[in-house]
């Protein structure tokens, strides 16, 4: 099913002359396509045909099977794009249809290799997907700026998660430890394992690390109460200045 919705779109768009390129990203991109993947495409569009495009796609997806959910992603997106998903009835939960619209006018910092991977092209008829290398320099520059950040911002903000330990509330607790601790710690780790996806929070956490640092850090994310968490976020703040001096070893072997 997921190469017959695939052929679907691609030969509706392709003949349309203002639907540029066409290609896959996710899993797709990086190899790891499996029974579970969802279905990542973006195209680029002429910039006054992206809800044509939209109606186009669904329409499409209508003459495979039943569409039994939808979801626009309210613009302006986070990536500045604009962005459906839509699920077929009949269809495995997991085969979601994330479908991307670029602007061609639009910047495209998603065809970046170290980060996106190498995406499968449909078609390009106007030489508009053009993977790239990071730019070392700008990506090096804003990871130091970040690093810089979590100096000072992690142990800052440790109190945020004890003083909720202090008083019970272990909902609270739980969620600035989080946001706090355990994210500050993955994106620090990222430095260091995987620097040029350092930002990726969660994201392909157990494809990126090391197993070690795998079977280290997901213990930090399994609490069973209070207790637990305020051990858990000791360990968790340690394991953090433990990786400082090599996060800022990483970066200058980089530089």
């Amino acid at each position: 099913m997921r190469q017959i919705i695939l052929e679907k779109i691609v030969s509706t768009l392709q003949p349309l002359d203002f639907v540029l390129a066409l290609w896959q990203g996710g899993s797709a991109a990086h190899g790891y396509t499996d029974e579970w993947s969802d279905l990542d495409i973006a195209v680029v569009v002429e910039d006054n045909c992206v809800q044509q495009t939209f109606d186009i796609v669904e329409k499409a997806l209508a003459e495979i099977g039943e569409i039994e959910l939808k979801y626009r992603v309210p613009e302006p997106a986070w990536h500045g794009q604009s962005q459906c998903f839509w699920r077929l009835k009949e269809t495995p939960p997991f085969l979601l249809i994330d479908f991307a619209v670029f602007r061609r006018s639009s910047k495209n910092e998603f065809l970046e290799i170290e980060r996106h991977g190498n995406v499968p092209i449909a078609f390009d008829k106007a030489n508009q997907i053009v993977p790239h290398p990071v730019d070392k320099s700008k990506h090096l520059s804003t990871m130091q700026s970040r690093l810089n950040d979590l100096k000072i911002s992690f142990d800052l903000l440790q109190p945020l998660v004890k003083k909720e330990i202090y008083r019970g509330h272990l909902v609270d607790a739980i969620g600035n430890y989080h946001n706090w601790t355990l994210l500050p710690l993955v994106e620090l780790l990222g430095m260091i394992y995987r620097p040029h996806r350092y930002d990726f929070e969660l994201k392909y956490f157990s494809r990126d690390f090391p197993r070690p640092i795998v079977d280290r850090v997901a213990p930090l994310f399994c609490i069973a109460n209070l207790e637990d968490l305020a051990v858990k976020q000791q360990i968790a703040e340690a394991f953090f200045a433990e990786s400082l001096p090599l996060a800022e070893t990483q970066f200058r072997s980089i530089a």
